[in-house]
């Protein structure tokens, strides 16, 4: 194969150049390389004379050029790196900060009772027996304050204008 190389490298590349991009004439060689090398391991590996080498190197250029041209790859338009991120867009950001703020309303109007077994199980994770225990009152009177709490805080958020999505 170092032979082959040797013999009609220089050859390939000015006859690749005039129908492959400059930066295609490596990659096509590459694959024209690869080809040969492949059909040599065959038994009895052909005869490599400058038509059949040429001959694999039109297929390969014609083949490289119609994926270049089916994918449109000479109207592809480079995007900066900076233009997409993975944060909030600002509408998002003012969105979520006025929704924490109703739900920082929504919360203080509640009783102090509801008030803490919402911020118990909500935020702290705690299951309502936990909490019932911790506050020594009955089950049955901590589910209750929980229901009311968020029944309050959802009618007071869908009265104030709470933005879901």
């Amino acid at each position: 194969m170092a032979d082959l190389m040797r013999r009609f490298d220089a050859r390939l590349r000015a006859y690749l150049r005039r129908f492959l991009a400059p930066a295609d004439v490596d990659d096509a060689l590459q694959d024209i390389y690869l080809r040969l090398t492949r059909l040599a391991s065959g038994v009895p590996p052909p005869e490599f004379n400058a038509t059949y080498v040429f001959k694999t190197a039109d297929s390969v250029a014609r083949d490289l050029r119609r994926r270049r041209l089916g994918r449109a790859a000479d109207r592809h338009v480079e995007v900066s790196d900076d233009l997409a991120h993975d944060g909030p867009s600002p509408f998002d950001e003012v969105r979520w900060q006025q929704n924490a703020d109703l739900l920082r309303r929504a919360i203080a109007s509640l009783t102090r009772d509801q008030r803490m077994v919402l911020m118990m199980h909500r935020v702290e994770g705690l299951t309502l027996v936990e909490i019932a225990e911790r506050q020594r009152i009955p089950l049955r009177t901590t589910q209750r304050l929980l229901a009311d709490a968020l029944a309050r805080c959802r009618h007071k958020l869908k009265d104030c204008g709470w933005f879901e999505q």
